[in-house]
Order: C-alpha cells, then sequence, then structure tokens
C-alpha cells in the first residue's frame, strides 16, 4: 500500500482534461479599449478581494490587454478571455453585472469562488454569439440549471461541476440543457445531480447520448450518484476520447465500451459494486488512462494489455484481479504509473519488466508476489516512487535499484527479504524515504562506507524488524533532513550516543525499541534534538530513564516500557509530555503526587504491570487515557477520577474494594471519543452505579471476577454505542436482560457466573434482535426453562447467521478493539493476535437448570464456531442440523439427558477439535472417519449404551476380533470457558480487549490473521506479530 498520497490527483489528467483551453494566452497589438477596462473595473468592484487575487493587478489607467492578470484581448482591444478562477471573490452576479457587457469574451473561467449559492445569472445569455468555453465548476452556484445556458449555442466547453445544481429530469431539464449544443466538445458535469437518490446512468446516460453531441470529445460525470448499468448507449459518442464516470454507485459496464475508436481516457474508479473484468484489447486500440481503482473488478490480465502501446497511466488498486501477471506488459514502453496494489495477483514478476524505461511511479504492494525483487535497469531514469510491501519477495535487494538517480521513496515493508541493504542505496541523490521493516536484512552497517562528504535529502528511515547487528550506525548524523527514524526490532547493540542526533535539526521521531542495546550514554546532559518529539525504547534493558531526554522541548510521547527501570516515576515526566508509557518496569512510587500536577499535559499513562501499591493517587484533570493495570493498588477509587473526560481507563488486576463512584459513568458523556472502562479483577463490592446518563459513549465495559451485587443498571440502554460488556464472575442478581436488545451494536456478552435466575426470553421489542451479537456467555447461572427457541432462529443473533465459510463482508459491521486469542493444548499455549470478534462467533449457556430438546434451528447459524449447552438437564435428540455448523470447533453437550444415535452427519464438521457429549443416555455405534477418530474416550463416557472404538467396546460382541485402541490422546477440559481481559497497551494502541478461550482453534486462519494484522500494525508504528508456543508453568 502506497504511503505517500496518490500523485494522480497532481499529474493525471483524469478530472482536468484539457480545461486549459478555457483560458486562451493571446497577445494583442491594441491598447485595451475604455469601455472594456470599464467593465472589467466594475466587475471587480462587485466582490471584496485581498492582495492574492488575481483581480488586485486590475488598477485604472493601466493596460487590461497587458498589465491585468487573467484578461486577454484580441488584436483590436476587445476582451475576449476571463480567468478569475481562484480569485477569492465573495458575493453575488445579478444579470445585469457589467461582465455581461463584454460581448466579444469567448472564454469565462469563474471557478473557485464563492457566489454565495446564488442562480447562475441570465446575463450570460448576451454573450450567446461569442462565448465558446464556460467554467463556472466549484463556485458555489446553485438551484436549478437555468435554461439560459441552452442559449450559449456555440459552446465548445462547458463545466458546471461541484456546484450542487438540480435536474429534476435527465429527460426535460438536462435534454433542454444540452440538446442546442451541437459544437460541444467538453462536458464536465461532477457532481452534478443534486439528488436525494441513486438515478439510472443508463437513463442518465442515454440523454445525453441521444443529443447528437457528435463532436463530443470528453464526457466527466465523477460523482453524481449514478446507480445500475450505464448501458450502451455512449457507443453513439463516437469522437469520445475521455470517459469520466469514477465515484458512483455503477454496477455494470460493457466491455464493448472499452473499444470506442477514439477513446484514450478511462476513470470507472470508486464504484465499489461495479463488476466485470478486463476485455482482450486489440492491437489499435488507444487507450492512454486506465483507473479501475475501488472496484470489483475481477479476473486475471489480459495478455493483450501488452497491445496498448500508447498506456502511459493503468491504476487497478483494490480490486479483485488475481492470477500472475502477463509477460506482455513488457510492451508497455511508455508506461509511467503502473498501480496494481491490494488485489490477489501471485507468482513471481515477469523478466519483461525490466524493459519498463519510463516508469515513474511502481507501486505492486499488498499482493502475494513471490521470488525476487523486479530488476529495473539504470536506463529507468524517470523513475520516483516504488512500493512493494506486503508481498512475499525474497532474495537481496537488486543491486540496480541503487543506480536510479531520480528514486525519492523506496518501500519494501513486510516481505521476505535478506541479504544485507546495498551501501550506495543511501548515497542516491533524491531519495527521501527508504521503507525496509519486516524483512530479514542481516548485516552490520558499516560506517566507512558511507563517505563523509554525503548529502542526501533523506527524510525517512525504517530499518524496523530485521536482523541488523552491530552498533546504532553514526553516519545517520550525516542525514541532515531526516526527521522520523525506526531502528526497532533488531540486534543492535553497545552504547547510544545521543550527540550523534544533535545535528538533525528536523528529527522528530526515534524509535529503537526491542534491540539488545546495553545502556545510552548520557555524559552530556545538555544536549538537544531540536524537534524530537517522539522517543522510543522499548525493551532496550534500561534500568533508568535517559537523563537527557528531561532537556527535549518539544518531546511530547515517551515509550520506555518493558525495561527494568526503577525507583519513582520522575517529576518531569508530567511537564510537557503527553504519552508515557512505563509498562512493565520495577517502578514502585511516584515522586511527585498526581493532584500536584494539575496542569500537566498529559493525556494518555500506561504504568501498568509495575510495582506500585497502595491507594490509588488523585487523578489530574484532563487526562484521557490511564493504565494502572497489574499492580498492587488497594483502597477505594478516588472521585477525582470524574475530573477527566475519559476515553479509557484500566484499573484491572489490583486489589480495589470499595463501590464504583456513581460519579464515574456520568463522566463517560462530556466527550469525543467512545470510552471504554476496564475494572476487572478486583475486589469491588456493591451496586453498579445507575448513571449511565443519555449521551453515553461508553463502547466497552468490564467488571470481571469482582463482588458486585443486586441488578443490573437499566440505564446502560443509553449506551447506544456499547459493543462489549463483561459482567462475568460477580454476584448480579436479576433476571435476563432482554432490554439489551436495544443496543444494535453489542457484539459481545458475558454474564457468566452470577446469580442470573429465571426463562430466558425477549420482549418483542421493535427493531431489536441482538443483531450485532457475536460471543454470548451465560453459563454458571441459574436460568430455568427451555432454551430460548426465538433467539436461535435467523431472525436474531444476525452477526453469527449471515457469516457463512467467513465470505461476508464486515465493513457494515460495528468495530469491537482488537483482540487476542491465547488457549492451551497439549500443556502449551498459543497465542494469537489480534483479531476482529466478528471473526469470532461462540454461545455458552453452560451450567444452568435450561431443559427441554435442542432447537433444531441453532443449525441455521452457519458461522458458529464453539457451542457449549452442558451441564444443563436437556433430553431429546442431538439434533442433526449441528452438521450445518461448518465453522465449528468446538461442541460440548455433556452432562444432559440426551437419548437416541449421535447423528453421523456429525463427521462432516471438518473444524471440530473439541467435541464431548459424554454423562448423557446416548445409544448405538460411535460415528467414525476425519475428526471423530481423534477424540478420546473422556467424550463419550458415561453413556452406558454406547459403544465404537473410541469406548474399546465391541458393537458386535457375537464376533470375534480385537477393537483397535484409541490414540493417545491428552486430557482435555469441557466446554469453552471465557475469561475475557481489557488493557491498555502500548502508546497510542488504544485499547486491546483480550479473550481466553480453552480450545478454541484457529489455526486455519492463521495466514490471515498474520497477515491482516501486521497492516495494522504497521501503520500504528509497530512490528509484525506472529504466532507463538508460551509453556505452561
Amino acid at each position: 500500500m502506497c504511503i505517500w498520497k496518490k500523485w494522480t490527483a497532481n499529474i493525471v489528467t483524469k478530472n482536468n482534461i484539457n480545461r486549459a483551453a478555457i483560458h486562451h494566452n493571446i497577445s494583442s497589438t491594441s491598447p485595451c479599449r475604455p469601455d472594456q477596462s470599464l467593465a472589467l473595473l466594475q466587475f471587480k468592484s462587485s466582490f471584496s478581494i485581498d492582495h492574492a487575487s488575481k483581480l488586485w493587478s486590475w488598477k485604472a489607467n493601466t493596460d487590461c490587454c497587458t498589465s491585468w492578470d487573467g484578461v486577454s484581448c484580441d488584436d483590436f482591444g476587445f476582451v475576449i478571455g476571463l480567468d478569475a478562477s481562484e480569485s477569492g471573490l465573495v458575493g453575488n452576479i445579478d444579470s445585469n453585472n457589467s461582465l455581461f457587457n463584454l460581448y466579444h469574451l469567448q472564454t469565462v473561467n469563474l471557478a473557485y469562488n464563492d457566489f454565495n449559492s446564488s442562480s447562475i445569472p441570465a446575463g450570460f445569455a448576451r454573450l450567446n454569439r461569442s462565448l465558446t468555453h464556460l467554467n463556472l465548476s466549484s463556485s458555489t452556484f446553485s438551484g436549478e440549471v437555468p435554461l439560459v445556458i441552452s442559449q450559449l449555442t456555440n459552446l465548445i466547453s462547458l463545466d458546471l461541476s461541484h456546484l450542487g445544481l438540480v435536474v429534476k429530469s435527465p429527460n426535460t431539464s438536462l435534454r433542454t440543457l444540452i440538446s442546442n449544443f451541437s459544437s460541444l466538445m467538453e462536458l464536465h458535469l461532477d457532481s452534478f445531480m443534486g439528488y436525494t437518490s441513486a438515478i439510472s446512468a443508463h437513463e442518465w446516460l442515454s440523454v445525453i447520448a441521444s443529443a447528437e453531441l457528435h463532436h463530443l470529445q470528453v464526457l466527466t460525470l465523477s460523482g453524481c450518484e449514478l446507480g445500475g448499468s450505464i448501458g450502451t448507449s455512449l457507443l453513439n459518442l463516437s469522437s469520445l476520447s475521455h470517459l469520466n464516470l469514477s465515484d458512483n454507485d455503477i454496477t455494470h459496464f460493457p466491455q464493448q465500451m472499452f473499444h470506442l475508436p477514439n477513446l484514450k481516457v478511462l476513470d470507472l474508479s470508486s464504484n465499489s459494486r461495479l463488476t466485470g473484468s478486463l476485455p482482450e484489447f486489440p492491437p489499435w486500440t488507444p487507450l492512454q488512462q486506465l483507473f479501475l481503482t475501488d472496484t470489483n473488478y475481477t479476473g486475471r490480465i489480459p495478455d493483450s494489455i501488452g497491445n496498448l502501446k500508447q498506456l502511459t497511466y493503468f491504476q487497478v488498486s483494490n480490486c479483485g484481479f488475481f492470477g500472475p501477471l502477463p509477460h506482455s506488459f513488457g510492451n508497455l514502453g511508455k508506461l509511467a504509473l503502473l498501480d496494481l496494489s491490494r488485489n490477489n495477483f501471485e507468482g513471481e514478476i515477469p523478466f519483461s519488466f525490466s524493459k519498463l524505461s519510463r516508469l515513474e511511479e511502481l507501486d505492486m504492494s499488498s499482493n502475494r508476489f513471490v521470488g525476487p525483487l523486479p530488476s529495473l535497469k539504470a536506463s529507468c531514469m524517470t523513475i520516483a516512487r516504488i512500493d512493494l510491501s506486503f508481498n512475499e519477495f525474497s532474495g537481496p535487494i537488486p543491486s540496480s535499484y541503487a543506480n536510479l538517480p531520480n528514486l525519492t521513496h523506496l518501500v519494501l515493508l513486510n516481505n521476505q527479504l535478506n541479504g544485507t541493504i546495498p551501501p550506495s542505496l543511501f548515497t542516491l541523490p533524491s531519495l527521501q524515504e527508504i521503507h525496509l521493516g519486516q524483512n530479514k536484512l542481516i548485516g552490520i552497517l558499516d560506517v566507512e562506507a558511507f563517505p563523509n562528504s554525503i548529502s542526501s535529502p533523506l527524510t525517512r528511515l525504517d530499518l524496523s524488524y530485521n536482523l541488523l547487528q552491530g552498533n546504532i550506525p553514526k553516519f545517520i548524523s550525516r542525514f541532515t533532513s531526516l526527521e522520523r527514524l525506526n531502528l526497532r526490532s533488531n540486534n543492535f547493540h553497545g552504547v547510544v550516543d545521543p550527540r550523534m542526533f544533535a545535528s538533525l535539526k528536523n528529527l522528530s521521531e526515534i524509535h529503537l525499541s526491542y534491540n539488545i542495546m546495553i545502556s545510552i550514554d548520557t555524559s552530556d546532559l545538555l544536549i538537544t534534538i531540536p524537534s524530537l518529539s517522539l522517543f522510543a525504547a522499548s525493551s532496550c534493558n534500561l534500568s533508568a530513564v535517559p537523563e537527557f531526554l528531561r532537556y527535549q522541548p518539544h518531546l511530547r510521547i515517551l515509550d520506555l516500557s518493558n525495561n527494568q527501570i526503577q525507583g519513582k516515576m520522575l517529576d518531569w515526566l508530567w511537564t510537557n509530555l503527553e504519552d508515557v508509557d512505563l509498562s512493565n518496569n520495577l517502578l514502585v512510587g511516584f515522586e511527585d503526587p498526581f493532584s500536584n500536577h494539575s496542569s500537566s499535559s498529559l493525556a494518555f499513562l500506561d504504568l501498568s504491570s509495575n510495582h506500585f501499591e497502595g491507594s490509588l493517587p488523585n487523578f489530574p484533570k484532563g487526562m484521557d487515557t490511564i493504565s494502572l493495570s497489574k499492580n498492587k493498588f488497594t483502597g477505594a477509587i478516588p472521585l477525582t477520577i470524574c475530573n477527566s473526560s475519559w476515553s479509557r481507563i484500566d484499573l484491572s488486576y489490583n486489589q480495589i474494594s470499595g463501590e464504583i463512584p456513581s460519579c464515574l459513568f456520568n463522566s463517560l458523556m462530556d466527550q469525543f471519543y467512545s470510552s471504554v472502562v476496564d475494572l476487572s479483577k478486583n475486589k469491588l463490592q456493591g451496586m453498579i452505579p445507575d448513571t449511565f446518563g443519555s449521551e453515553c459513549l461508553l463502547e466497552g465495559l468490564n467488571l470481571n471476577g469482582n463482588q458486585s451485587d443486586g441488578p443490573l443498571p437499566r440505564s446502560l440502554v443509553n449506551c447506544r454505542g456499547l459493543s462489549a460488556l463483561d459482567l462475568g464472575n460477580n454476584q448480579i442478581d436479576d433476571t435476563f436482560p432482554f432490554w439489551l436488545e436495544h443496543l444494535g451494536r453489542l457484539q459481545v456478552l458475558m454474564l457468566q457466573s452470577n446469580k442470573f435466575h429465571g426463562h430466558v426470553w425477549r420482549h418483542h421489542i421493535a427493531n431489536s434482535s441482538f443483531e450485532s451479537l457475536h460471543i454470548i456467555s451465560l453459563s454458571a447461572n441459574s436460568f430455568t426453562g427451555h432454551l430460548p427457541l426465538e433467539y436461535f432462529s435467523s431472525s436474531y443473533l444476525k452477526g453469527m447467521y449471515e457469516n457463512d465459510d467467513h465470505q461476508t463482508s464486515h465493513s457494515a459491521m460495528p468495530v469491537v478493539p482488537y483482540t487476542f486469542l491465547m488457549f492451551p493444548n497439549k500443556g502449551q499455549a498459543l497465542e494469537y493476535a489480534r483479531i476482529q470478534i466478528s471473526e469470532l462467533n461462540a454461545i455458552d449457556l453452560s451450567s444452568n437448570l435450561f431443559d427441554g430438546e435442542i432447537p433444531t434451528s441453532i443449525g441455521d447459524y452457519k458461522s458458529l464456531m464453539s457451542l457449549n449447552l452442558s451441564h444443563n438437564s436437556l433430553v431429546g435428540k442431538i439434533p442433526s442440523s449441528l452438521a450445518n455448523l461448518r465453522q465449528l470447533e468446538s461442541l460440548d453437550l455433556s452432562n444432559n439427558d440426551l437419548v437416541g444415535e449421535i447423528p453421523s452427519e456429525l463427521t462432516s464438521l471438518t473444524f471440530l477439535t473439541v467435541f464431548n457429549v459424554s454423562r448423557n443416555h446416548l445409544i448405538g455405534m460411535i460415528p467414525s472417519g476425519r475428526q471423530f477418530d481423534t477424540f478420546p474416550s473422556s467424550s463419550f463416557e458415561g453413556n452406558s449404551r454406547l459403544c465404537g472404538i473410541q469406548l474399546q467396546i465391541d458393537c458386535n460382541p457375537k464376533k470375534s476380533g480385537n477393537v483397535v485402541p484409541p490414540s493417545d490422546h491428552a486430557n482435555q477440559s469441557n466446554g469453552a470457558n471465557f475469561d475475557w481481559i481489557f488493557a491498555v497497551a502500548g502508546y497510542g494502541s488504544g485499547l486491546v480487549v483480550g479473550v481466553v478461550i480453552e480450545h478454541f482453534v484457529l489455526w486455519r486462519n492463521k495466514y490471515y490473521l498474520e497477515k491482516f494484522m501486521n497492516t495494522i500494525r504497521f501503520f500504528q508504528g509497530k512490528g509484525p506479530l506472529r504466532v507463538r508456543s508460551l509453556r505452561r508453568n
């Protein structure tokens, strides 16, 4: 993915085609006529202007033809061209304006001014004999399109884009507007419709095509809310050379449109529902620019792409293209922009790419390319930007990259590159950004390889997450333009001398985290790095906060987490800093209390996993996020916690007692962003305050593992943005909270191990159905009655019902903060990186008093991954419809009163890893094959009439023969037990919601999880996450 702003807005003519023709540079041989200059001065007097305006040069007693900006004249002194675009004009133009006395005007450009949403003046009709070019775009005219425009019958170019004009009917207003434009060559109507709903693209384009615009070459209709198929009517416009239909809702574009005989520029980008594939391109195809970014075009790039010999821009980012690239790409000798990013291309890059000698930008990021990086010959003198990140390229960085004199950006992030970094890469005269992070590059960066005379424009250097060794290279001090330096997660060691950064006047960020540095040299305490705003040295074996940091006047973000820093939190850290992360250290107290820093600018503070103890400190005003998790704080929560508008509070895993302050949840309303509160694993008592106000912005609440009692506060229903609620392991005494159905964004509901009782039923609330819920646990309560049949129908719990085979888009789903999963398996625990809750679907109703049969409709939840109904009094047979749960990984029906046979259809559940039906009244042969051959005998014991090899019981005892003993399996615990952990981790990284789910196996998503989360972590400035094993103590 390109990390720089897409250059198409700057150099590609997709939305600015031939508009220079609106103003002619004509040299007049005669002086300006007095009536012409007078009319222009009167026009100028209609507006208030500043010194930056073009009209500022319009002075009396000067020649308007030679001295006035934006004015051109003919040989007789008549004004024929007026370009007052972007002149800061504010006011109205009435129909009697002196502008319309300039009867010889041929071109008028009033774009990008502010005419106060007034109507387009009728006075333009007075210019009907002369006017050929009119541009009123982005000038805040409004209302209906005036019929006076249709009287300008000599128009060659008309631009009414971005005006919010309303066309009530394409068949009337639009047809009337353009029916007289027999000479029109350019028509720009971007964002033209002003409709409140999408309009048929076919109807709109049919009107244009039927207007006999035989000379029309340029048509732009970007952002007009056109929907559906465009039809084939535009095939009648045989002169069309530029067509822009971007940013609409078009669903179909006929392939024969690509073959219009004169079509050179085609832009269909940002039509997210547009499907199709590229056609075959005959040799005569004149296409020069093709833009399909952000559409659903799919398929392979045809070999005939090589026939587009005139192609200069090819941008198909974020589509559905796949397969290898054709060798014929090498025939595109004029190609300047090639953007294939965010598709599913694979294979090696064809060698023919080395022939693309005119490339200026190459973006192939976020695909599945393998093999060596594409070779670029030194003859490719024009290339400025290369982005090959987030692929699987391997091998060394080609030496040819160090011979590209105009290269400004090199982005090779997140590949499998190895070898050393070519030293000459750093000497390229134009190179501004180098991003080589998340690879396997090795070696020592040798200072001797870089001449002292080096003069580099380098502003960003990212070598993070590699295997580089040695000292931090001192040659960095020669990059005098450097702004951001990222060396985190390498094998650098030794002493870091801050003086090496002192000459870097623009350096704002230094990332040194996750190296094995010994120390930071602080012999020169007064050293100043003038622009330093961020310093990160997490996991660097530091024993103290580097003293030189206190003298950095612009330092705002400090990350020294995961070190060995001892003592107290230093007083100066409160002074100017905004974000401080000192988590996972050995701190024991505060040098100065919180309350002495009422004017502190600190917004984010993470002191989790230290050795703080005693009472919680008083909280200063103005803080946004605080984590004091995993310390030894005791006593009550101070009322000063209500002084700030928190977005994140994490006091979990302490020994805090008393009641939750009633003011806390009121303080969550007066803020701009949603908030998360985690008070889990403490000793809090009493009722949960019923003080959630009508403007509650709570997103996540975790009170798990306390001693809260009483009923659930009904005011929780005011928190309409709540996505995760964990109240498990408390003493809450209430009936099922059906009223939480009002919370349409709720994805996680954890009520296990409380004193809930009664039937689980719904109150038939209109438009309420727990539609976004993905995880629900009601286990270990006293619920009674039948399982809630309505909740197991397709009308409810839609979050679990619709995500069949992981194909449903989650773009419209509410977002829960990313999570990580940990589950034990055979004495080990596997830790998975953060993923979206929408990737998990689990129901746990175990250890209650439910009776009746298991609803067959539960088989409709095809995305369900874990189901636990154990330890109840369920009767009847196991529904064969459970075999429809193709994503199911854990199924526990143990300790019930189920009868009948185990359905053989369950053997089709190929992801099923945990299966337990022990202690029921099941009979018959245990199914065999696939996963069932791996389940231990403990999964079936306690059913006296079951037989099969899993229990070593012969189902036909009259026949002789030995029963094959089952494989040796480690003991597996029953069910899928949930334990949610909310934590704030890392400066600026926001909330991390953790889920511990025993036996919740997601191995088949490993590649997707790593790929997806590494992309997110890259934009957080963090490194890749890997699935790893954690030995259980």
